[in-house]
């Protein structure tokens, strides 16, 4: 390596001789004996800098006899950067094809097939972070080379957050429906790369392009149903209203003392329904109108959705059910605080009955 090192600056001196002071300021390795230990961090061939034009200072590399040779660098690294990301692709799906065969086939069975499972699934977890840290690298010189070309468009800063996929890891927290498709499965080649590999991205991302479908048509369904069964249920209210008001006259006594009353309680009943009516409609409203959507009932209630008074009940019954919630997490406090002196008290009645057998009586 050290060789291979040193014929590549007799030809960086002829291409850039620009770099010969970076040269002259860093100092250079001790020769190697067959006897001489490399053990030195500084001896280390890997940790030579070879003074690439992107890593030179910016006052060399935008000087005109480098144009060129960035230029030569930049084309390097582009499909540099597109190999890496092909390779985390196809890594992240041999790993995804791990994780289902163990799933289906050796879940249960003991603890020898699950731990050379797991070791195989590191070996390929170090060659994904690997080829993540060789995209960087490219990602580092086109920035370094062109921060606002092309490329920028496709190719994004690679995080550990965005290597998983397809679908959904094991151990994420994430729903199924709130889940979001890394950007590295949805990148493509430029076009001095290639066509796009067809093979690469054929048969796991048609499964998840499907199932994400179909996750996005049931949560329109959803949609529709929520605001169908809104309508519903403002239609039950004032229809139990109205039956209301009609039971008031329905009722044929002699004593008007009775009917005043009975008309009294039935109009009191149609009022709380249409006040619970009009709760739900200054509910929904504001959030339907937030997300774009006009329900058909939205001209009977807007009146009431806009009046202040409502206003201010929405918002004290918010602050009521604020209000219960944080009592109930007291309440679930105390009650685990309850079980856990409940078990302090039966360790104490168990440590005391060990000495039950015992005969302490004085003879």
């Amino acid at each position: 390596m050290h060789r291979q090192i040193q014929n590549w600056r007799e030809v960086q001196l002829i291409y850039t001789p620009q770099v010969s002071y970076l040269l002259s300021q860093t100092e250079q390795p001790p020769e190697t004996d067959v006897n001489m230990a490399l053990s030195p961090s500084e001896i280390i061939p890997e940790n030579i800098a070879l003074y690439l034009p992107s890593s030179l200072p910016h006052h060399l590399r935008s000087l005109p006899a480098l144009r060129e040779i960035c230029l030569l660098e930049k084309r390097l690294r582009e499909p540099q950067a597109d190999d890496a990301l092909s390779d985390v692709r196809r890594q992240r799906r041999v790993i995804q094809g791990l994780w289902q065969f163990k799933k289906l086939n050796i879940s249960g069975t003991g603890n020898k097939p699950n731990t050379r499972l797991i070791n195989l699934y590191k070996q390929f977890d170090k060659k994904t972070k690997r080829f993540a840290e060789k995209y960087r690298t490219a990602w580092q010189a086109l920035r370094s080379l062109d921060p606002n070309g092309s490329w920028a468009i496709r190719l994004k800063e690679l995080k550990d957050s965005d290597i998983r996929g397809p679908g959904k890891d094991v151990n994420e927290v994430t729903t199924s429906s709130r889940y979001e498709l890394s950007w590295i499965w949805l990148v493509q080649r430029s076009i001095e790369a290639g066509i796009c590999e067809e093979e690469e991205v054929s048969e796991s991302m048609r499964a998840e392009w499907a199932k994400t479908r179909a996750r996005m048509s049931r949560w329109k369904e959803e949609l529709l149903l929520v605001q169908e069964e809104m309508r519903r249920v403002l239609f039950y209210h004032k229809w139990k209203a109205l039956w209301w008001r009609t039971r008031s006259s329905m009722r044929v006594m002699d004593d008007m003392t009775i009917l005043s009353g009975v008309s009294g309680y039935a109009h009191k009943q149609a009022t709380i329904w249409e006040r619970m009516a009009n709760q739900c409609a200054c509910y929904w409203l504001p959030e339907l109108k937030i997300r774009g959507i006009a329900p058909s009932w939205e001209a009977d209630y807007v009146d009431i959705a806009n009046n202040p008074s409502v206003q201010q009940v929405r918002g004290d019954l918010e602050e009521d059910i604020e209000a219960d919630q944080e009592r109930l997490d007291l309440n679930d406090k105390d009650d685990d605080d309850d079980d856990d002196d409940d078990e302090g008290n039966r360790k104490i009645r168990e440590d005391e009955g060990d000495y039950s057998d015992l005969d302490l009586d004085d003879d």
